[in-house]
């Protein structure tokens, strides 16, 4: 892994570079999650994409393995503990290493406080924020053996700013940022960097009736004057997951636009 700099000058455009490196992404059959595991396997990473439905990750598999990169599709429900052990084992006998963790899986309502069911609540909770907890402190052992790793959290925008029927989700996303500053001060001296990645709204597949309803209202708070596409958040994913942070620990990087400067 990476050592401090000695003072020579490297080709910086080389510590982007994730040649030789293994990537376990969550949420990846559609969406973001798709999109970063593309993202990280165009710059050298071989990759483990997850999903609910292993189905769904068969197209995704081959296109990462035309790029002469490793795919192995997992099929995981994040919110069961057991198996994002499951995950682990399988992760450490196939690769030997993990290098890089993104926690794309989520699960979101839209609801007015008002009408959000406890059943509702507790799959957002399980899904978005306890498997987030537990694929960090169970996959992050492999990273703790090894001395390095890379996490990055799927936080948003809505951890700072919301609209309404975005309370849970809201909730969610600032408690992941934090979760992520936690856990940074915590593992730091172990040599695990973990760091948040923020969108404002994405236009994905299951974002359409979303920005069906509000588009408008998102745009014009967006002083670049757009909604975020996904290929906007790959060269942020891949600084993240790259040594070119190495020094970077415990930050949520807003990719919006704006939303957030604009209050």
């Amino acid at each position: 892994m990476p050592k401090p700099s000695s003072g020579s000058t490297p080709d910086i455009l080389d510590s982007f570079r994730l040649d030789g490196r293994v990537a376990v992404i969550t949420g990846a059959s559609e969406g973001i999650g798709r999109a970063l595991s593309l993202g990280l396997a165009h710059a050298g990473a071989d990759v483990v994409v997850c999903s609910r439905d292993k189905s769904k990750l068969d197209g995704l598999v081959a296109e990462i393995k035309d790029m002469g990169r490793r795919a192995e599709p997992y099929s995981i429900d994040i919110s069961q503990v057991d198996q994002i052990e499951g995950l682990r084992d399988f992760v450490r006998d196939q690769f030997g290493a993990l290098h890089i963790l993104i926690n794309g899986a989520a699960y979101t309502i839209e609801a007015l406080a008002w009408d959000t069911t406890e059943p509702e609540w507790n799959k957002s909770i399980d899904t978005s924020l306890k498997g987030t907890y537990f694929a960090c402190t169970i996959l992050g052992t492999l990273m703790r053996e090894a001395g390095y790793g890379k996490i990055i959290n799927l936080s948003s925008t809505y951890a700072r700013a919301t609209i309404p029927t975005r309370s849970v989700y809201s909730a969610i996303k600032a408690a992941i940022s934090h979760l992520t500053e936690s856990l940074a001060v915590e593992w730091g001296p172990e040599g695990i960097r973990i760091n948040s990645l923020a969108p404002t709204a994405v236009r994905t597949p299951s974002r359409a009736q979303y920005l069906a309803k509000f588009e408008d209202a998102v745009t014009a708070r967006i002083p670049l004057g757009r909604i975020a596409e996904t290929d906007d958040l790959l060269a942020a994913a891949v600084y993240l997951a790259s040594p070119a942070s190495d020094f970077v620990t415990g930050q949520t990087l807003f990719v919006d636009g704006g939303f957030v400067a604009h209050g």
